[in-house]
């Protein structure tokens, strides 16, 4: 019996161990969590069963096969994680969702465990309050210290980002504010001030507000036989004062000016959108109703003005655009003016430009691939399909077109924006596939500038307005190249003209897929490329 015992004991191992995964810890916001039953690794991935869910902290909707992203659209691929069985639960794979939830996963071999960070997105002051905004739910403790008088706030959970946020300006009581990755799983900030406390004034999600005062000094108590005077009645409040919203301004270099009062310390955040083309400000303020406002002057680059209330006290200022326009944000003292102007090589018509098209990778730098069979599908073909698509249109239009390759060949990064260069080329198109580590984990079209160029950044935005229209494709935005390397990307970086990447789609996720080798999408995204080109430069 005990050798039948044995033999079954080692079965089940054997099955354990054939499906390649091992139980492992998830540690969430600073702290490991005890589960049962426990997640499980498979090398790449931790699977989390799906009654734990509620752990996480984010609303989620789970249904039988997924688990449904509420703030994504749910049209999109990227709303939705795929739900696997795993040792009989049901699991969702725990980095997948993170990534589409803004955060970010650090696994560590020697403890068997992954760690979820948020990402600290904000945090600024607005007189003696402090505003703290997270990519995902944080830990949130509060302790002062002594010699000198501080406060000190521990983010548990979160990490800073890749690029250094710029400090809080000193405001109220607090005379100055520092920033640090505490540990691995803690951001710290110290703010310098005389006896501090604080309070949480709100915590939903994550974004906080918490109320800086200075702790009061104690009294003495007054004499007993001092009669004590009737509570005074408390002064009526002051109605807030309606934020005021300036006319647009143009000077006589033909730049249009927006300038929003913001109280010192308060930091703008400025959205571009697209379909249609959009500039949105959200400032901290009050205003009593939405307001909406027709612009006739078609010199001013804004077709209606829109501005409404948004939750905690903040005011959203959309700018609908009349066309894509290089857009300059600059915040000071007085507030945030947002300055705008036609971007460089527009105006006139199409068929006055030289355009380089630069379909990426070729030769033996196949770039993306995927394998479905014997059948090996490559970045470089569908980029160079689309990039002949591209170049025939333009020439319809009468336009100069510089293809880098029109055939599979390889051609160095630099060779590339050298020809735009010599060419004195006013527009550079770079097109390629996106993938990423993890098959069906991303969906959608990014088109990426170089670190802040607008005017490039212009250009991005108009061609994501027309394609967005036609491919059926999420939209990933219009993004710096900073948030991929430091330095940014080498055909963007070297060209001395408006320059824009193109990822139209993951070729690793088979809703992209489907559609990137199909040839009438092809056709679509180039005609959407060549119409968003257009309008650009010809301001409509």
């Amino acid at each position: 019996m005990r050798g039948i015992a044995v033999v079954w004991l080692a079965a089940l191992l054997s099955i354990a161990w054939a499906d390649g995964l091992r139980e492992a810890t998830l540690i969430l916001r600073g702290e490991p969590l005890s589960l049962s039953p426990p997640p499980l690794w498979d090398g790449r991935e931790l699977w989390l069963p799906v009654s734990h869910l509620e752990r996480l902290g984010v609303p989620l909707e789970v249904g039988a096969s997924s688990v449904r992203i509420p703030h994504i659209p749910s049209d999109q691929p990227a709303a939705h994680v795929p739900v696997e069985p795993k040792r009989g639960a049901p699991c969702i794979p725990v980095r997948g969702l993170v990534r589409r939830l803004g955060g970010f996963t650090r696994w560590d071999e020697a403890s068997s465990s992954l760690s979820i960070l948020a990402r600290l997105q904000q945090a600024h002051l607005e007189v003696n309050t402090l505003h703290l905004k997270t990519s995902l739910p944080v830990a949130w403790r509060a302790f002062a210290l002594e010699n000198p008088s501080r406060l000190v706030i521990d983010l548990a959970g979160c990490a800073l980002p890749d690029v250094p946020l710029p400090l809080p300006e000193s405001s109220g009581a607090v005379k100055a504010v520092r920033i640090a990755q505490f540990d691995p799983h803690t951001v710290r900030l110290v703010l310098e001030m005389d006896a501090p406390a604080a309070t949480p004034t709100q915590g939903l999600d994550s974004e906080w507000q918490v109320a800086l005062t200075a702790a009061p000094a104690s009294l003495p108590e007054p004499p007993a036989e001092t009669p004590q005077s009737p509570p005074a009645e408390p002064a009526p409040e002051a109605p807030p004062t309606p934020l005021e919203i300036p006319p647009l301004q143009r000077d006589a270099s033909g730049v249009v000016r927006l300038t929003l009062p913001l109280p010192e310390g308060a930091r703008p955040r400025v959205l571009f959108l697209e379909d249609p083309l959009r500039i949105a400000v959200d400032v901290p303020g009050y205003l009593p109703e939405p307001i909406e406002q027709a612009i006739d002057d078609p010199s001013l680059f804004v077709r209606t003005l829109r501005a409404a209330p948004l939750e905690g006290g903040m005011v959203r200022i959309v700018l609908e655009l009349a066309r894509s326009v290089g857009a300059q944000v600059l915040s000071g003292k007085v507030g945030v003016t947002l300055n705008l102007r036609a971007p460089r090589n527009t105006g006139g018509k199409l068929r006055d430009k030289i355009i380089v098209i630069d379909p990426g990778h070729g030769g033996a730098q196949a770039g993306a691939r995927w394998r479905e069979g014997k059948t090996v599908i490559e970045e470089k073909t569908i980029a160079l399909a689309i990039g002949l698509h591209i170049a025939e249109l333009l020439s319809r239009e009468g336009a100069k077109v510089i293809l880098t390759r029109a055939e599979d060949k390889a051609v160095g990064l630099y060779e590339r924006t050298a020809l735009a260069n010599g060419a004195n080329a006013h527009f550079f198109l770079s097109i390629h596939c996106d993938s990423n580590p993890r098959p069906n984990s991303a969906s959608g079209t990014t088109i990426y500038y170089h670190k802040d160029d607008a005017d490039s950044r212009a250009l991005g935005q108009a061609l994501l307005n027309e394609i967005v229209k036609v491919s059926g494709l999420p939209s990933r935005g219009v993004r710096s190249d900073s948030v991929l390397y430091q330095t940014g990307l080498a055909v963007l970086r070297t060209s001395q003209m408006p320059a824009v990447l193109i990822e139209v789609g993951y070729l690793n996720h088979s809703f992209d897929r489907a559609k990137l080798v199909n040839p009438d999408f092809q056709k679509r995204v180039a005609e959407a490329i060549v119409r968003g080109l257009k309008a650009h430069v010809e301001g409509r």
